[in-house]
């Protein structure tokens, strides 16, 4: 058996049950049924492209208060067994990462809370606590395999080293750059087959038993957030 020796997961439907940060934020500011919900179906259409997509989404929160807007991301729940998976990957010494098409104002708490060893995700802009209606895209929705290498390279592991858990099509490219692979509560059928298994549960410590762990990784300790 290969020894794994990182686990990478999605953020925004496989730790958490919300599966976007972006819409859930547009829901809880009365946003979504008119502008918001567009753009998502121009971007689902192919009529513009994620970074256009991710930058109409953003100009609509301009000049907010971005402690309003954290306040909020900060009532999104874990699933069940979440921080006892992570911290039992930890225990093993395998370094744990987060890849996530969300938003920073999510991540940062998750990535502070689970004491990860890399996480990265989009950012809004903001000046003196107020959005400027930009946003700095790190993670591009179908390009997410491209974070992998980023965190390969900073910790110096092969791709086939790494497994990666994600739930929704945007995940494919990160299962295609790592060694195994689950699509947990996949959200469609394209992402169930592109993952090395896929698994319909609760709680993410369903997961540990079929994850091919490895002996501890040396030195797992080291931290990265963008």
């Amino acid at each position: 058996m290969r020894e794994y020796r990182a686990v990478i997961f999605d953020l925004d439907g496989t730790l958490t049950p919300v599966r976007s940060v972006w819409q859930y934020l547009h829901e809880a500011l009365g946003m979504w049924e008119d502008a918001a919900r567009r753009h998502q179906e121009a971007f689902e259409q192919g009529a513009i492209d994620y970074e256009e997509y991710c930058a109409r989404d953003a100009a609509l929160w301009k000049g907010m208060a971005e402690g309003d807007l954290k306040a909020i991301t900060d009532r999104i729940p874990y699933r069940p067994g979440v921080k006892e998976c992570i911290a039992a990957l930890q225990h093993g010494g395998l370094y744990t990462g987060l890849v996530s098409t969300g938003l920073t104002l999510l991540l940062e708490r998750v990535h502070a809370e689970l004491g990860l060893a890399y996480a990265i995700a989009n950012r809004l802009v903001s000046k003196r606590g107020r959005l400027t209606g930009e946003v700095k895209v790190n993670v591009v929705h179908d390009r997410k395999g491209e974070a992998v290498d980023l965190f390969c390279g900073q910790f110096g592991l092969d791709q086939r080293d790494v497994i990666t858990v994600g739930d929704s099509d945007g995940d494919i490219s990160m299962f295609a750059r790592s060694g195994f692979s689950i699509a947990f509560n996949p959200a469609n059928e394209a992402t169930a087959r592109a993952a090395t298994l896929a698994h319909h549960g609760e709680s993410l410590l369903e997961l540990l038993p079929l994850l091919p762990l490895g002996p501890p990784a040396p030195g797992a300790g080291a931290r990265r957030i963008s």
